[in-house]
């Protein structure tokens, strides 16, 4: 037993002392650690301090010899700031050099520099640079088209709209929605063009051009979109987009065309859309369409139906009363909706 015992003893001590010199180890981590989180706590205290002088007092000298780490705080507040605030860290920002920077960064053969130097240069609203942003529109890598086209939108100047229309159709086109954000972060100075590529235009930026106007409520494009909605040699996506934006709109001059598309289109998908413009126009001389509509053998088109005539309200009511007093399978049909309909003073299916 004592000669086990002796180097059991000298295993434990050498254990003891391992976990000693782990406990100091862990200890000097943890007291390291600590004292970079303090010195950049204190760090970014000391650049908010400039910060906090920059947006009182507008003045850029203080923060141009500034050191380099203020860059990052000045581009993650950017996004956060409008007005004056967001003018004068944008003018920081141009002062420390960091636009030229990121100009010099759209050439640059790595993706990631071109992709970050784009959306940098939008943040800071680089009109100067609008020409190269629209070239990166056609750029190999599909983020740096991305983040060129999110660049141009968030620029804000009209001119861009152009080049953002066109990339729908390169070679290396963008994806429709993303273009589709990017037009609408232009605002409303870029509705003419718009509705210029209404007549004008490639399909796919007549259906995005047609979008946009509706989600803007243009009612100077009516009269375009009901040309597109109405013209059977467009594509369909191009004419169900045209009666989706006449929805929006609410323009009650839209209600006979889209009536006739709704009784003649013999397109599901279209017919629904028209259906649900409608329904969003709240005309009651659309309901005769919609009422026909309730007997369509495409149950979308049916169920877009029976919605917008409940959305017109007591005339869309009356409209299903007066069908179902006839008999017939309309009628069934009508009396159907209107049993599903929530009455004043009774319960649904009472």
């Amino acid at each position: 037993m004592n000669s086990l015992a002796a180097p059991a003893a000298a295993a434990t001590a050498v254990l003891g002392v391992l976990v000693v010199v782990l406990l100091v180890a862990v200890a000097a981590v943890h007291t390291t650690r600590a004292r970079r989180l303090a010195a950049a706590q204190g760090n970014r205290a000391e650049l908010m301090a400039l910060v906090y002088v920059l947006l009182d007092d507008g003045d850029t000298d203080a923060v141009v010899a500034a050191p380099r780490d203020l860059d990052e705080v000045l581009l993650h507040l950017l996004p956060q700031l409008r007005g004056a605030d967001r003018e004068a860290i944008q003018t920081a920002l141009t002062r420390r050099g960091v636009v030229a920077r990121a100009a010099a960064d759209l050439d640059a053969r790595a993706a990631w520099r071109r992709g970050r130097a784009a959306t940098l240069l939008g943040s800071t609203a680089g009109r100067d640079h609008l020409a190269r942003l629209t070239a990166l529109l056609a750029d190999r890598s599909l983020e740096v088209r991305c983040a060129a086209a999110r660049a141009l939108g968030r620029v804000g100047d009209p001119a861009a709209v152009h080049g953002l229309l066109a990339s729908l159709t390169t070679a290396r086109p963008l994806p429709a929605g993303l273009v589709g954000m990017a037009v609408l972060d232009l605002g409303t100075a870029v509705l003419p063009a718009l509705r210029a590529t209404l007549v004008t235009g490639s399909p796919a930026a007549r259906a995005l051009s047609a979008d946009v106007v509706g989600v803007h409520g243009d009612l100077a494009a009516t009269a375009a979109l009901v040309d597109l909605l109405t013209d059977a040699r467009q594509p369909e996506d191009v004419r169900r987009a045209a009666a989706t934006a006449l929805g929006r709109i609410g323009d009650p001059a839209a209600t006979d065309p889209l009536a006739q598309v709704l009784f003649d289109a013999a397109l599901p998908p279209l017919q629904r859309a028209a259906a649900e413009a409608l329904g969003r126009i709240g005309d009651p001389a659309g309901g005769p369409a919609l009422l026909a509509g309730l007997t369509c053998p495409a149950r979308e088109v049916a169920a877009a139906c029976d919605d917008a005539l409940v959305a017109l309200g007591p005339e869309g009511s009356a409209v299903l009363a007066d069908a179902a007093a006839r008999g017939g399978p309309l009628g069934t049909a009508a009396a159907a909706t209107l049993d599903a309909t929530p009455q004043p003073g009774r319960l649904v299916g009472v």
